[in-house]
């Protein structure tokens, strides 16, 4: 059996031992041993890329030559590695933070976690846009219960949104879309270059871009951004790995592979359909870096800071430019690692001793030093600040847009990096530079179970800054020439 679908077939076998197992109290266990093991096949993944990028799996026919079928590419092997590691990182984190914050039915939350994963990694390996529209679905519908996990009201009526959203943007928007591709290009088909590259309607592919942008809501582009505020309701492990992580970077990760390989480069410059994503994307940046400003939420402040963070990724890659594009690309794994890092370390701070907003954060580094620590490692990776891998997919976007032309866009990016600075450096200055104002007691303290983990993913930030050459070396050989 094909190593993608070997892959596949064990997650969702996973979830039914989950669900087979669902009352024994060791069920934790078997979750994190899934976890590693998907870490391994993406691993091995990695390892046989050149065998598999050249390999394709049609699993079902859906109409003549339109298959759900499975392959692998170079962005592809990015993001499953990325995605697979902080699912083991944060399956570690989950049974410490479910236990003390003492919520019931864990097993509903193992097994929707891993259908989740299962949703995230099928959409990796989809080989067309059709195989990609169906998981994208799944994912949306298995992240509801989690998304619900609580069952208080608050969380049902968010839950509600956050469907209502996902489901709705992808039935009116993103459905006529593949139609009408499939319509003029005969196929689906993920390729390089793009299947529409002979299609001469400039006017249609910039409906078809807005019809996309608007369909895969995921990537949070605004108007169609709202769902991602409302599942911060959902526990802090899902809010980290699915809604800072797996759900949001299905979104930009579609749009990605939609620019690249659907429309093609040439044809969105020919046509202007990529000035299009500039104008929303920059729009989204700027408004969403204004509304976390006013978020004393920190959660809150976290979501809009993601919103805005996604279409830095957007923005970079409908500039067009090879630097762009891997500014695009690296920001993928590099906002994934800082934004987990700042879920995960707020958290520790509600679950330790109840803090949910910033002003509450006053003289925190002396009570958790190291959760304070990682956090604003988080924050300066955010920002984008050296020395940090957020700076190095900055600086690279930069280079795309001075390498494109479009000197106009640096302008959004030094105001966003100085809004991203204005609402992250207070996380960083009140812990340790102002008094320590809540009540404290020796039962309120950092939990090194829910550390530990962090730790792990802090130390591989700090890492990859030291070693990013060998990513842009394999972007260089497998997504895009430089």
């Amino acid at each position: 059996m094909n190593s993608i679908i070997l892959h596949l077939v064990f997650i969702i076998l996973g979830t039914l031992i989950l669900y087979a197992l669902r009352n024994i109290k060791l069920l934790y266990i078997i979750h994190v041993l899934i976890s590693f093991l998907s870490l391994f096949f993406s691993i091995n993944a990695l390892v046989t890329k050149k065998f598999l990028i050249q390999t394709q799996i049609d699993i079902i026919q859906i109409i003549p030559d339109l298959f759900i079928s499975f392959s692998l590419d170079g962005l592809g092997v990015i993001f499953l590695i990325t995605s697979n590691a902080l699912w083991l990182m944060t399956a570690i984190y989950s049974h410490k933070y479910l236990e003390l914050n003492k919520y019931k039915n864990k097993a509903k939350f193992y097994i929707f976690f891993t259908l989740s994963m299962f949703a995230t990694n099928a959409i990796i390996y989809s080989s067309n846009l059709l195989t990609t529209f169906i998981f994208y679905e799944i994912l949306t519908i298995s992240t509801y219960p989690l998304v619900t996990f609580k069952g208080d009201d608050d969380s049902i009526s968010n839950g509600k949104k956050y469907l209502y959203y996902l489901l709705g943007t992808s039935i009116i928007f993103l459905l006529p879309a593949i139609i009408i591709i499939y319509s003029i290009a005969g196929t689906l088909d993920y390729e390089i270059g793009g299947i529409l590259t002979s299609y001469n309607n400039p006017l249609m592919i910039n409906i078809l871009i807005i019809l996309l942008i608007f369909g895969v809501a995921k990537s949070a582009i605004m108007p169609f951004h709202k769902w991602l505020p409302c599942a911060m309701i959902a526990p802090t492990p899902v809010s980290a790995l699915l809604h800072a992580v797996a759900v949001v970077k299905s979104g930009v990760f579609i749009i990605i592979k939609v620019v690249l390989y659907i429309f093609g480069p040439l044809i969105l410059q020919e046509s202007g359909a990529n000035i299009i994503i500039i104008l929303f994307a920059s729009i989204t940046i700027l408004l969403s870096s204004i509304t976390a400003i006013k978020q004393d939420n920190i959660k809150l402040r976290l979501a809009y800071s993601t919103i805005g963070q996604l279409s830095y990724i957007v923005l970079a890659i409908a500039i067009l430019a090879p630097y762009s594009i891997l500014a695009a690309i690296l920001h993928l794994i590099f906002h994934a690692i800082g934004k987990i890092i700042l879920f995960l370390t707020a958290g520790i701070i509600t679950t330790g001793i109840g803090i949910k907003k910033v002003s509450e954060m006053n003289g925190l580094a002396s009570k958790f030093p190291y959760t304070v620590f990682l956090m604003s490692l988080g924050a300066l990776i955010m920002i984008g600040l050296p020395p940090t891998i957020g700076f190095i997919s900055k600086w690279y976007l930069i280079i795309g847009i001075i390498e494109s032309t479009k000197i106009y866009l640096l302008a959004v990016i030094i105001i966003s990096t100085l809004l991203n600075a204005s609402y992250y450096l207070p996380m960083i200055y009140k812990p340790y530079f102002k008094n320590f104002e809540t009540k404290y007691n020796e039962s309120n303290s950092e939990d090194m179970c829910l550390v530990a983990p962090v730790i792990i993913i802090g130390l591989a930030a700090i890492i990859l800054f030291f070693n990013t050459d060998s990513i842009i070396m394999f972007i260089q050989e497998y997504i895009i020439k430089l």
